[in-house]
Parts: structure tokens; sequence; C-alpha cells
């Protein structure tokens, strides 16, 4: 095996990189999440925007070359996630639109593309502003502390939004934060990271034999029995409505709206309804996704604004400016916020909701004039990308008047892709928009944000890029003048 790694190094001669022991490879450079941020921004500065990289003895190129980046987002054939997404997910998340490949990738993805559509979205701000009258009561229980983690808050709250919108049903973990669905999903999360950075637990046979494995299953049962008993209950009221519309009503009476999972319970592949299994794997995928990404991005967002006032006070004066006091907040009053969305792009540019993701060469291709073979990983090293000095002068400033349309034309299409970019974006980025910009409007009408004196993130890359130390702001509620 390490001939086979070996072989790449000769052929890589060229691409610069740090540098790899036998069987290991760069395992004791990269085994510690806290330490990755930084040690992968590092690279384009020692390396070049290319780097070469062995996780164990697999070949892995590191880049934020946006010439290869083209490439990588563009071809048919590098559609396909790295292995590492099918180990450490596929249990839980089996073939879903995360990790599936092919024409089972082609067929859900194309299924689940009307889950998106603006009629529909525009059915979930009534879940946003529900569940963010929520938030804000429990932001104001914490405002009294000088240091708030806002970030636990936050995460609360968005997957008490996704298993409204993915599944109708409400588990209410901002009044429960100890339920036992939200202690299963971290306990995932907690595991997947752990699992990426560990030879032992890399290995499968390995890992069965670990306590960790033995952590997985149970975690896996409560969250499994959980989503396929809500399928199981909503596919036999369907059924007993006979009805082809769904936008119907509830057994409470109240009107009923289109959920991912109507969508997924009412369509067919070649004829045939997709298996509550399989319905189980997209509607876990989708909370997976759409829960922790979103709100390490909301609270990295409010980290921004609380270091840059003057910012904040253009934000708060949008948000006054453009929600309606005297009636429910629509979709296109969220579309208007303009102002704070540039907010968001700029906050996503510094803290990228997934700091590094990786795509797999399925046949190969010659680049720069370097083959690039079959099997080899490529990892889009998206935290350095967003800081790339060509494309971002002064990049470590938080400015968001980099997003005018003047300003994004003069970039490159793909120096920034917070939500990837080509045949594999993601799929959910217009319903993340709406709710980030829903929440962090909330935030502002209701409070100031302040620094913390002497608090800077420690940054680290898991799952998602969130912090060791918490992302914590200062949070003085906002009289009842200022509100109006």
């Amino acid at each position: 095996m390490w001939q086979y790694a070996y072989k790449y190094l000769k052929q890589f001669e060229k691409i610069d990189g740090p540098k790899a022991y036998p069987i290991v490879g760069n395992y004791f450079l990269i085994k510690d999440p806290k330490k990755n941020v930084a040690i992968f921004d590092d690279f384009p500065r020692k390396y070049g925007k290319t780097t070469k990289l062995f996780v164990g003895m697999h070949a892995a190129l590191v880049t934020t070359d946006v010439k290869l980046l083209e490439v990588v987002m563009t071809s048919p054939n590098l559609i396909n996630k790295t292995n590492d997404y099918i180990m450490l997910f596929n249990r839980w998340l089996g073939d879903g639109l995360l990790i599936s490949s092919g024409e089972k990738w082609r067929a859900h993805r194309k299924i689940l593309t009307p889950a998106f559509h603006y009629k529909i979205l525009e059915d979930f701000i009534d879940v946003f502003e529900s569940r963010g009258k929520f938030l804000i009561d429990n932001l104001l229980k914490a405002s009294s502390e000088d240091c708030v983690n806002v970030h636990k808050l936050f995460s609360l709250y968005t997957l008490d939004v996704i298993c409204d919108s993915a599944m109708g049903t409400s588990v209410n973990v901002q009044c429960n934060p100890d339920h036992k669905y939200m202690d299963a999903i971290e306990t995932m999360c907690d595991i997947a990271s752990t699992r990426l950075v560990n030879p032992i637990y890399i290995s499968e046979w390995m890992y069965k034999y670990t306590n960790l494995y033995k952590t997985e299953i149970k975690a896996l049962e409560t969250i499994t029995s959980f989503s396929l008993g809500i399928i199981e209950k909503r596919r036999q009221f369907l059924e007993s409505r006979h009805s082809d519309d769904v936008n119907d009503y509830d057994e409470f009476g109240k009107r009923r709206k289109m959920t991912f999972m109507d969508i997924l319970l009412k369509s067919t592949i070649n004829g045939n309804p997709l298996t509550n299994e399989e319905i189980r794997e997209e509607v876990d995928t989708f909370l997976f996704e759409g829960h922790d990404t979103t709100s390490a991005a909301i609270s990295f967002t409010c980290y921004n604004l609380s270091k840059n006032p003057e910012v904040q006070k253009l934000v708060y004066e949008e948000v006054c400016q453009v929600l309606p006091p005297d009636r429910a907040v629509t979709i296109t009053d969220v579309q208007n916020l303009k102002y704070l969305e540039m907010v968001i792009k700029e906050s996503l540019r510094l803290y990228p909701s997934v700091a590094l993701y990786g795509r797999v060469v399925d046949k190969e291709f010659v680049y720069n004039g370097i083959k690039l073979p079959k099997n080899l990983r490529i990892g889009v090293n998206l935290y350095s990308l967003h800081r790339d000095p060509d494309e971002f002068p002064d990049p470590e400033k938080f400015n968001p008047l980099r997003f005018t349309a003047d300003e994004q034309s003069k970039r490159h299409p793909l120096a920034y892709i917070p939500f990837s970019a080509g045949h594999r974006n993601c799929i959910g980025q217009k319903f993340a928009m709406l709710e980030l910009k829903s929440a962090i409007a909330k935030v502002i009408q209701n409070f100031e944000l302040l620094p913390v004196p002497g608090y800077t993130p420690q940054l680290t890359s898991k799952v998602t890029l969130t912090s060791d130390n918490g992302i914590c702001v200062k949070l003085k509620p906002r009289s009842t003048h200022e509100k109006l």
C-alpha cells in the first residue's frame, strides 16, 4: 500500500506539501481538530494554492486554486464524496443525498428539488417566526450573563425549525434542551469528529470492538426509532385522507403545510414508492445538514456584529425599516433585508460552516500537465479560499460591502462558495438563507450585541466549523422605545 502512495509522491513531485511518513502519512500533522483550521490555513502560504497531503496511505490534494475548482465543481467525474463521509455517516444517513452517488443520487436530488420551491419556502416563514419567539425568550433569560454562548441556544432553535420543516413535527427542544433526540444527534456528531482523526476508530473492524461504537449504536436506535415512527404515522395519515393534496388539514383542523417528508412520501422512482427507510435517510440527512451548519452561521454572524458596531447599527436600521410592526412577516419582507444578507455572506466568508470538504476522482484526468488518478481525494480548503488576498483584499477585515453586485462581479465566481457549487451544491441554500435572515433580524430587533472582553473564538473543524470555547457575545436587551 505504501508503494501505491509512493507512486503519487513521484507523480506529484511538482506539487509541494508537508513531509509524509510511511503508513501514517500526515496523520501526526492533522490529528488534532483544534489545530487543523490554522494548519490548513497555512498551506497556501507554505506550499502554494494546491498542497499534496496523505491521509494514512491515501493521496489527497488540498486546494484553493479557483482554476482547479472549476474542474472539481463542474466535472461529472467528480460528484462523489470521499470515503470519509461514508465511513462516518453510512449507518446514520445511509444513501441520503449527502453521501449517495450515481443514479440514486440523481433520482433523489430530482425528487427533492421541488421541496425548495418558492411557494413551499413561503410557508416556512411561519415556522421561523413561531420558533423565533422561543429563541428570543431563551436569549432574554441568558442576557443577565456577561458572556453568553449563543451557539448552544441557536442549535436548539435550528433543530426545532428543521424538525418542523422536514417532518412537520414539533420536537420543542428549545423548551426541553435535554430531549433524548437532541442528545442523540449531538452524540453522533461528536463521534464523527472523533473517528475522523483517530486511526483506531477509522478502521471499521477495530472500531466495532470499542465503547464508542456501542455508544453510536445506542444513539442510532434513538434517532431511527424517532424518525421511522413519525414517517409511519404521517404515511398512515395521508393514506387515510385518500387525497393527492397534502396541503389540507391535519387531525387538529389546522391547515397542513407541505413538508420535505410529504414530498418523499408521495414520490415514486420507476413507479415504486420510496420505502420508509429511504425516506428516513433523506429526512435525517436534512436534519443533520440543516441543523448545526445553520446554527454555526447564525452564531458567527452575531459574533461579527458584536465586534463591528457600525455594521450592527446599519442592520438594526434596515430591520426596523423593512420588517412590519403591525402584521405578520412575509417571505418578501425577509428577502428585502438586502444589507443583512450581505452581512451574512461576509460572515460566511470568514467562518464558512464547513471549513474543508472533499471530492473523489472517478476517472483519471489531466490538470495543468499533471495526471490526477482515479480515487484521488481532492479537498476544497474553503476557510483559506475565502481569505485569499488575491480575491479579497485585506481578507481579515469584516466588510459586508464586498457583496455588492459590483464587487462580486470583480471576483472569480468560485472564489466564494459557502454552499459549495456545481452539481453537488447545497440543495437547501435558499431555505438556509431565509432562516439565517429571519433569526438574526429577530435577535437584532431585541438585543444590542456587545463583544465579550478578552474573548476570541478557538476555532475547531469537526464536522462543521465551530469554536472550542463557544461562540460568545454579551446580550443587551433593547428598550421598548428602541423596538418601536
